[in-house]
């Protein structure tokens, strides 16, 4: 069994990953943050910590407990609360450490970045919420009218555009898995804007099936990106990311990715791609999954007894 912990909105992103097609996906759940918080006896399964940056400071300070409270206990549990890096710590890492060539600030400090175009976007999964700004002047307007439409500046980075066009007209980006030790590089997403959120089925061209089928087979990449996991001190996730100039441009890591309902393409050629990088996922969890049964009492920490009153969605104990 597999538990992945998680806010309770955000508990579909696996719904869909099944044991079909000859996939080989262990028995797993979602458990959201708030049930775990208030349980004396949890299964024993392996636990993924998932949702991280959705989480507030003192829950998240309950969750790193919780993490220690679960390994103290035997059980197996991926994404260490307390060595997550946060988004802007983790582009702020791989910028120091020339991993990623741009920078990455803080809107609240109004800062004065190195190198343009620049855009702000949240601390969150959302899209930016400026065009691509040129000019310091421009960042500084920007940055004044998003305060004044009631937006806080806390919570928002300003980032340094690095981002090239994967072919004429059409921009990319990569995305690959970590599930404990192992690395999948997943599929490529197209589109004809720079921001690529999804990806353009209809875009994908007999060129740029060919060059996915061959980095998916050669797990093109994750050599590169077992140390940019490292860092981001993350088990399990999936990284966005660009090759500009033969090296991957790391955008983000997700600790709660979207895994969608496995829909055969029509194309042979992807949907060998598609297999063989599904299955490899599915072998992965496989891997990390705890088969033993029963449940596992657990004591809460001095802090989590002293906190559990004031922390939203913090609920008394009670059996699960």
């Amino acid at each position: 069994m597999i538990i992945f912990l998680s806010t309770p909105r955000h508990r579909y992103t696996l719904a869909r990953f099944k044991a079909e097609h000859g996939f080989p996906v262990p028995p797993k759940r979602s458990m959201p943050y708030h049930r775990l918080f208030r349980s004396l006896m949890v299964p024993r399964a392996t636990y993924v910590f998932t949702d991280l940056d959705r989480l507030s400071p003192w829950e998240l300070r309950v969750a790193a407990d919780y993490y220690r409270i679960l390994t103290d206990a035997g059980m197996r549990c991926l994404n260490d609360p307390a060595k997550v890096l946060s988004r802007y710590e983790l582009l702020s890492t791989l910028h120091r450490e020339g991993i990623n060539p741009q920078a990455v600030y803080r809107a609240e400090d109004y800062p004065r970045p190195t190198r343009f175009p620049v855009f702000v976007r949240l601390e969150d999964h959302g899209t930016p919420v400026t065009p691509l700004l040129n000019t310091q002047a421009d960042l500084d307007t920007a940055l004044a009218e998003l305060r004044g439409r009631g937006i806080p500046l806390r919570g928002a980075l300003v980032l340094e555009f690095c981002a090239r066009e994967y072919s004429t007209g059409l921009w990319n980006k990569w995305g690959a898995f970590r599930v404990g030790e192992r690395y999948s590089l997943d599929h490529i997403a197209v589109e004809k804007e720079w921001l690529v959120k999804y990806g353009d089925w209809y875009l994908l061209s007999d060129d740029v099936i060919a060059d996915e089928h061959e980095a998916v087979i050669a797990n093109r990449y994750v050599d590169q990106l077992e140390r940019v996991f490292e860092l981001a001190g993350i088990d399990y996730g999936r990284a966005d990311f660009q090759v500009i100039d033969g090296r991957p441009v790391i955008y983000e890591i997700n600790t709660n990715p979207y895994i969608p309902k496995f829909v055969p393409d029509p194309k042979p050629v992807r949907l060998e791609t598609q297999m063989r990088a599904r299955t490899r996922v599915a072998e992965a969890f496989a891997a990390i999954d705890t088969p033993a049964r029963g449940y596992v009492r657990i004591t809460p920490s001095a802090l989590i007894k002293l906190r559990r009153g004031f922390i939203p969605g913090f609920l008394p104990f009670q059996q699960p």
